[in-house]
């Protein structure tokens, strides 16, 4: 088990999956914050876990397949391996997993995440937008992050899974707010203008 530890990587890989038919179309609406926001993580995981990841993002063009062939988890879980198991591919996807333990369409695994990419159906203002990408999806992102970043540091599931857990229920339950950065990386409140949501990574106990 160990010696798996060695292995891994300091690098963490965002893929953007989209059909072939759309993902041009996907590019030019949401690449501009895709790619801001693979540099903003990479920022947060070292202000947040003193952990200095490189990090990178591509779009996924794929086709969907015949019944057993199309493209799911388990079609990714083998792309993951492919590309490398010891580096942490996180994958932005149109779909969502059909079983997974967090309570959103979400999935972790060992250097592995996914998480559906949510549109908003009219695109507007830049500003709206961002609001939308940073609302519906950052979020979610950085609570699978942490997940993985404190898989990393060897602690057992009670601590890398049921903490980030209990953070964000503490988030969306108990009102607890998130915490909210603009397009500098600078705390702003919610009703600022805010780029980039995450939890509050810093009560994390681990």
């Amino acid at each position: 088990m160990y010696d798996v530890w060695l292995l891994l990587q300091d690098k963490l890989f965002f893929i953007y999956v989209s059909k072939n038919e759309e993902w041009k179309k996907r590019y030019q609406e949401d690449w501009g914050y895709v790619s801001s926001m693979v540099r903003f993580f990479q920022w947060w995981i070292k202000r947040e876990f003193k952990e200095d990841l490189s990090v990178e993002v591509d779009i996924l063009p794929v086709i969907p397949g015949r019944l057993f062939d199309r493209i799911n988890l388990a079609y990714l879980l083998r792309d993951h391996r492919e590309r490398g198991f010891s580096i942490f591919h996180f994958y932005l996807t149109y779909f969502g997993p059909l079983w997974s333990d967090c309570r959103m369409d979400v999935y972790h695994g060992e250097n592995f995440g996914l998480a559906a990419w949510l549109r908003p159906k009219v695109f507007s203002s830049d500003f709206k937008n961002e609001k939308f990408f940073a609302d519906n999806n950052c979020a979610k992102i950085s609570h699978i992050i942490c997940h993985e970043i404190i898989r990393r540091k060897m602690k057992k599931r009670k601590v890398y899974f049921d903490q980030v857990h209990k953070i964000w229920d503490l988030h969306t339950k108990d009102d607890v707010p998130f915490l909210y950065y603009n397009k500098q990386f600078n705390r702003v409140s919610q009703n600022g203008e805010y780029k980039y949501v995450t939890i509050d990574a810093s009560k994390l106990e681990y």
